[in-house]
């Protein structure tokens, strides 16, 4: 049997092989389990398990319902800590002020975190009367356009055991809880490539979302919603060139923090 060892095996430091474990559960969004990550590091699965055991006891990772092995509270914590850096919090900020403006509506952006969405940064409009869903509050996955969003964007067969096991829970009337009519709404978002949520979270509130994406991978969702009353969810609609627009100012400030540390 040969002796060479890959580049990514076992030979390398801990501290090496606990960065590479930790970059493939980023980059994978959940869609991948143990087995899978002992492969693409060339690791024994012992080992792997030994590694993966270790980062889930300290809080970096966690396994979700369907057992693949995703972000744990301590490495969303880093995560946030990072993209919260005050310059480009800053910037970030701006250009969700200018949207805000320009549509009238409160813009932000979100980011998901197992069965929700986390409000991570947010611009609020000058009217008296709004929606207030304050940063690091939530909004369930299922019902909300970045939920949807998010959940458009997983393989078809992960999206459906995701959908099976938190299942579908009615906020109101509007919202959808038959699981093929859900499914099929997931199948609609992923070819127009937006979400939208018509009332489904809050009576009396629509929403579209767009991705703030690189190369197939999400960093976050920029949101826009509204009272029902003062526009539509086909007004909101005819903003979403401008949403995308805003949506690649704000990658370009991620992909610069990311860079900088």
């Amino acid at each position: 049997m040969s002796t060479t060892q890959s580049p990514n095996s076992t030979k390398g430091s801990t501290l090496d092989r606990v960065l590479q474990v930790l970059l493939i559960v980023a980059k994978s969004r959940g869609q991948m389990n143990r087995e899978s990550i002992a492969d693409q590091l060339a690791m024994p699965i012992a080992s792997a398990n030994k590694l993966i055991d270790q980062l889930v006891s300290l809080g970096y990772l966690q396994e979700n319902i369907i057992h693949h092995v995703i972000a744990g509270p301590k490495l969303k914590a880093l995560a946030h800590d990072i993209l919260k850096n005050q310059r480009f919090s800053e910037m970030r900020t701006s250009v969700l002020r200018n949207l805000s403006d320009k549509i009238g509506e409160t813009c932000g952006i979100s980011v998901p975190n197992g069965i929700e969405m986390i409000y991570f940064e947010r611009v609020n409009c000058n009217w008296p009367i709004q929606i207030n869903l304050a940063e690091g509050s939530s909004a369930p996955v299922a019902a909300s356009a970045s939920g949807k969003l998010y959940l458009a964007t997983l393989n078809e067969n992960i999206r459906e055991n995701v959908i099976q096991h938190m299942g579908l829970m009615e906020y109101t009337p509007q919202t959808i809880t038959n699981e093929k009519l859900f499914l099929e709404e997931l199948r609609r978002i992923q070819s127009q490539g937006f979400g939208e949520d018509n009332e489904e979270f809050i009576d009396g509130m629509v929403a579209i979302s767009v991705p703030i994406s690189s190369n197939g991978v999400d960093f976050g969702y920029l949101f826009c919603h509204a009272p029902s009353f003062r526009t539509s969810l086909e007004k909101l609609k005819t903003y979403i060139p401008s949403m995308q627009i805003a949506a690649e100012e704000i990658l370009s400030f991620t992909i610069d923090e990311l860079r900088l540390g």
